[in-house]
């Protein structure tokens, strides 16, 4: 029994991914950007219910709906209008949030008020606003090529941690936040990152050497680890192990974002900066 359930809980989360890859590349290869806009508001749905539901309070439905719809407005302004209608939505959100709480919630005490005033804040800044980032990088040239890359050089960096760490073992990386990881796990996640990263010289278009692209997979394989981390913190504070059971052994779409959310802001500003004339 010892042996069978680590199997069967690799051969889910693999089953999972298969699932999960294909409208995900779909969404991304498609040269029209409204299905990415429409894969994009599915899955931040997802996480903003489970993001709302363990920091938020599942009873405060009306606070969840404002959370989507200000997810929605900073995606929206992503897809249309670029950076600018990203930082206007994520403002209009921020403002729309205050005046939420400060007219519903001032009833419950100024703690409570402050309390969620911050964990909704962050949910803006963390999920809604990290995450749009996926439609800028789609818009710039060859975006779906680095959306692509940015995707698969942070599943890699996943999966080489997952196993490095199974096999080679050996000292915990922050057994206080997350005990399953160790440093071998997370070189051996940036080892691949690095790989992979170098690899993708023969299909981005953009004029980069094997050595920057290296070094971008391997910093994304520790960022993107730091954002894991970052969202182990909140799951310990809250005695949680995963956000949901959405995606099995997986756990929640949040679960399957936290690097991710980490990775696709630097490698939109590494394009942009590496682009300049």
């Amino acid at each position: 029994m010892s042996e069978t359930k680590p199997k069967s809980k690799v051969l889910s989360r693999w089953l999972v991914a298969f699932v999960l890859i294909p409208p995900t590349l779909v969404a991304i290869i498609v040269p029209n950007k409204l299905l990415l806009l429409f894969w994009l508001a599915i899955i931040g749905t997802l996480a903003w219910w489970e993001f709302a539901v363990n920091l938020l309070g599942q009873e405060r439905k009306g606070l969840l709906g404002l959370s989507l719809f200000c997810y929605y407005l900073i995606l929206a302004g992503a897809a249309f209008f670029g950076p600018d209608g990203q930082a206007a939505g994520l403002m209009v959100a921020l403002s729309l949030g205050g005046v939420y709480l400060m007219y519903n919630l001032a009833p419950e005490g100024d703690r409570v008020s402050i309390n969620l005033i911050s964990r909704y804040g962050l949910g803006q800044l963390y999920l809604s606003f990290c995450l749009s980032f996926a439609m800028l990088i789609k818009q710039l040239d060859h975006g779906a090529k680095w959306l692509i890359f940015v995707v698969l050089v942070t599943a890699l960096a996943d999966t080489g941690a997952f196993y490095a760490g199974s096999k080679l073992k050996g000292p915990k990386l922050f057994p206080k936040v997350s005990p399953n990881k160790t440093i071998s796990g997370l070189l051996g996640g940036c080892l691949l990152a690095a790989i992979s990263g170098g690899l993708s010289r023969s299909y981005l278009p953009l004029d980069f050497n094997w050595t920057q692209l290296a070094a971008l997979g391997c910093f994304l394989g520790l960022w993107g680890t730091l954002g894991d981390l970052f969202e182990s913190s909140f799951k310990r504070a809250m005695g949680l192990k995963d956000t949901s059971n959405i995606l099995r052994a997986h756990g929640g779409v949040w679960d399957r974002l936290d690097s991710l959310l980490f990775n696709l802001p630097p490698v939109y500003f590494f394009i942009n900066w590496m682009t300049l004339p």
